[in-house]
């Protein structure tokens, strides 16, 4: 038996790809693999995998990512890591970050689905609201987020990509997991400015403070559903595991995720591993 047919009939497992360095994020990572577990049950595993410890050199994702050939040299890896959850017979693979990295390359790569939070969270908010807006830790990912918003074409939807205000990064807000008033309560104000300005949903545009926010019950603010996005998209990874299974609904492979020869991605991806 494959790797590749070896869950096949079991549990659906989904891989879920953090550009974190799990390794000192503990409190995080176990808050994402309890989450799933309620949020999923019997339906799916999510094995939560991060980058390798020193992957960013000691500074933060969000001090590194905002340099777009650090972001290149660093998280290109996230494209081998969904090639081998393919080869292991995951059953689809989530990009756990708002950075989003090479979504594009990746369903090219490989044939399961493949969901972000970023466009997981946003096809899910404009069904929610006619307006999304999105906060994030700090300027540096609200700049990303802003890109990836217009590379998906749903500015319209849009009213604003916003940062909270002072700035956090991934290390402070892994902190704040133990106090989290303060952080709370800036992500509200933020939020609150937001909703009085026309937003029907809100949308936490990082990951370790999305999960913070959900620990901490936050699903409301000002009349406005504060979105639960790794539940949006663990959901919508379990959907297109579910309708590839039963409908056979694919990837579209005539231009933006063409694949016209399979044998191209095991060639080049065997190089790279050598």
């Amino acid at each position: 038996m494959t790797d590749a047919t070896a869950n096949k009939g079991a549990v659906p497992r989904i891989w879920h790809q953090s550009v974190n360095e799990l390794d000192y994020f503990d409190v995080y990572k176990r808050a994402l693999e309890a989450h799933a577990a309620e949020v999923l049950g019997d339906d799916a595993k999510v094995v939560v995998h991060g980058l390798p410890a020193g992957a960013y050199g000691g500074a933060s994702a969000t001090a590194v990512l905002g340099n777009a050939f650090a972001y290149h040299r660093i998280l290109d890896r996230v494209i081998d890591y969904a090639i081998t959850a393919e080869k292991q017979g995951y059953d689809a693979f989530v990009i756990g970050s708002f950075s989003e990295p090479f979504l594009r390359e990746i369903r090219s790569a490989v044939d399961i689905p493949v969901a972000s939070l970023t466009e997981s969270g946003l096809l899910v908010g404009c069904s929610l609201g006619s307006y999304v807006a999105l906060v994030s830790n700090a300027p540096a990912v609200q700049w990303m987020t802003k890109v990836a918003v217009d590379k998906h074409k749903l500015a319209a939807r849009v009213l604003e990509v916003a940062s909270m205000d002072p700035a956090l990064d991934e290390p402070a807000l892994a902190r704040a997991y133990a106090d989290p008033a303060p952080v709370i309560a800036n992500f509200t104000a933020v939020a609150a400015r937001l909703v009085a300005r026309g937003a029907d949903v809100i949308i936490p545009a990082e990951g370790v403070l999305a999960e913070l926010l959900v620990r901490h019950g936050v699903r409301e603010i000002a009349g406005a559903p504060v979105m639960d996005v790794f539940a949006a998209t663990w959901a919508y990874a379990l959907m297109q595991i579910r309708l590839w299974s039963k409908t056979g609904l694919r990837v579209g492979r005539s231009w933006h995720h063409r694949r016209d020869d399979p044998a191209l991605v095991a060639r080049f991806f065997q190089e790279e591993a050598r």
